[in-house]
């Protein structure tokens, strides 16, 4: 049977995905698996520990795995060439907000995107 995944994407919903684990656990899934990338590993990993603490007795972390792959995006994060503006491009962008505002925020806008390589974990937790 295959695994109930969990994909951790946002911090501030740790609570949910603690939930949905706790449920799925009590309806019967024998296996979750957790997965987490980037900046949301250390969320991934403290809601397995939360389901072993909440559920002790039960449940074990048979596998934890961790990888890496490469940051497809590039220096321009999920939004191609263009910034937030989809398809209207630099010269919008321009117009929009004089001709020197994208060589002032590049930097901020772009920086949180700029990794090379992104890590990936996945914890699978089962039941005893």
């Amino acid at each position: 049977m295959n695994p109930k995944v969990i994909t951790v994407r946002n911090r501030r919903d740790k609570g949910k995905y603690t939930t949905d684990g706790i449920f799925a656990f009590t309806s019967g899934t024998r296996t979750i698996l957790i997965k987490g990338e980037g900046d949301e590993i250390a969320t991934a990993v403290e809601t397995a520990v939360d389901l072993k603490r909440r559920m002790y007795p039960g449940i074990d972390i048979s596998n934890i795995s961790i990888s890496s792959r490469n940051n497809n995006y590039g220096n321009y994060g999920n939004y191609g060439n263009y910034g937030n503006y989809g398809n209207y491009g630099k010269n919008r962008d321009s117009r929009m907000r004089g001709e020197n505002y994208n060589k002032n925020n590049k930097n901020n806008k772009n920086n949180k995107n700029n990794k090379d390589i992104i890590s990936r974990i996945e914890i699978e937790l089962s039941t005893k």
